[in-house]
């Protein structure tokens, strides 16, 4: 009984029709700013082993699969006629404008002062560059996943009022279930992963990590006996891991005798989006080791700033190669990771967090 009551406490529907707050998931947001900050580190010469070059498109699926998980579970999970409020709908928009804005607008301005000051600076953002950044039409660097996102953000509320449609009828978890993998089937026929560029904005081509964040969400709340397997999702969870290792394009590389290839798995989108929401749900259902890992306080903390450490770690990185740290070896390589540390967190409470609570009608408590 305790086991069970363990397994019912990780994820429960708020008053509001939100969701509790889940330790475990912030340190999956944690391993994907983990795994962007290692390959960019590797191509950058900071890190020559182990060589995660490549792997660093992986880590922002898993940013698409978790946002997509969130925000679904949170509007599947309200009551039957949570969805038809305007104000509702009003808060959506307004809580993601805040969650992307503030801090992206922190930047794209900085960096636009800083190259016209001639500055050297990572994002070379000009006037003509200010615009389309702004107009979600162009993104340098790590800012090609921000449009990307933020146009997943219009069309989710579409998918998932189709999905409580169906929930309505007997039996409707697995037409809805059916629908996604439709979706996920048409989404790769339009825009096929062969031909997606590189860093694309446009959202087809990832759409299919989105829909199976989504699918994570309706699974969890569609089939909740399957959380009685707890040792099963504890092994399968290692076992997608092991497997993220084992693709690593340079271990990849040294085990197949292939050459190595940076980017042989760049486009490996549906394989990504199933492995990565089904690592989301042995975190969430295997307990044990796993989930504590990823509840620990160290990943919870960079999973909180994981935003922030994002856009700001390419920056941080060009000014520690300026001043020559690399030089130091070991020692350079731990103060860069240190200050990448503090300067996240400090824009997590400067641009990110005076946001987070604000709604339309008040600011509502933090929890």
């Amino acid at each position: 009984m305790g086991k069970r009551k363990e397994m019912c406490a990780l994820f429960l529907p708020t008053a509001g029709g939100g969701v509790e707050h889940v330790q475990a998931l912030d340190g999956l947001r944690g391993l994907a700013v983990l795994i962007v900050i290692g390959s960019h580190l590797s191509n950058a010469g900071w890190l020559p082993l182990p060589n995660l070059s490549g792997i660093g498109k992986s880590g922002v699926y898993l940013f698409f699969v978790l946002s997509a998980y969130l925000l679904s579970h949170a509007m599947l999970a309200r009551p039957s006629g949570g969805l038809s409020s305007v104000r509702y709908w009003i808060n959506y928009a307004l809580r993601r404008v805040l969650r992307i804005w503030p801090l992206y607008l922190t930047i794209l301005l900085l960096s636009w002062v800083l190259n016209r000051a001639g500055v050297p600076w990572h994002y070379q953002i000009d006037t003509a560059a200010l615009v389309n950044h702004l107009a979600l039409r162009e993104g340098q660097s790590v800012l090609w996943s921000i449009p990307v996102e933020f146009t997943f953000y219009l069309w989710l509320p579409l998918i998932v009022l189709a999905l409580r449609a169906l929930r309505g009828e007997a039996g409707a978890r697995w037409p809805g279930l059916a629908l996604l993998a439709l979706l996920a089937l048409l989404a790769s026929w339009f825009w096929p992963a062969a031909q997606a560029p590189g860093n694309g904005v446009k959202l087809g081509p990832y759409l299919v990590l989105f829909l199976c964040g989504v699918a994570a969400a309706w699974i969890q709340q569609g089939w909740p006996e399957l959380a009685r397997w707890r040792l099963g999702w504890r092994a399968l969870g290692w076992v997608l891991l092991g497997g993220l290792v084992l693709v690593t394009p340079s271990l990849w590389a040294l085990l197949s005798g292939d050459e190595f290839n940076p980017g042989f798995n760049s486009r490996w989108f549906m394989t990504f989006g199933i492995g990565w929401a089904l690592l989301l749900l042995s975190v969430l259902w295997g307990g044990g080791l796993l989930q504590r890992f990823f509840a620990s306080a160290p990943m919870r903390l960079v999973g909180v700033v994981s935003f922030s450490a994002y856009l700001w770690h390419m920056p941080v990185l060009q000014v520690a190669d300026a001043l020559g740290m690399r030089r130091w070896g070991w020692p350079g390589l731990l103060l860069m990771l240190v200050s990448m540390l503090l300067v996240a967190m400090v824009s997590f409470l400067l641009f990110e967090r005076p946001w987070r609570e604000v709604r339309y009608g008040g600011r509502v408590p933090a929890p």
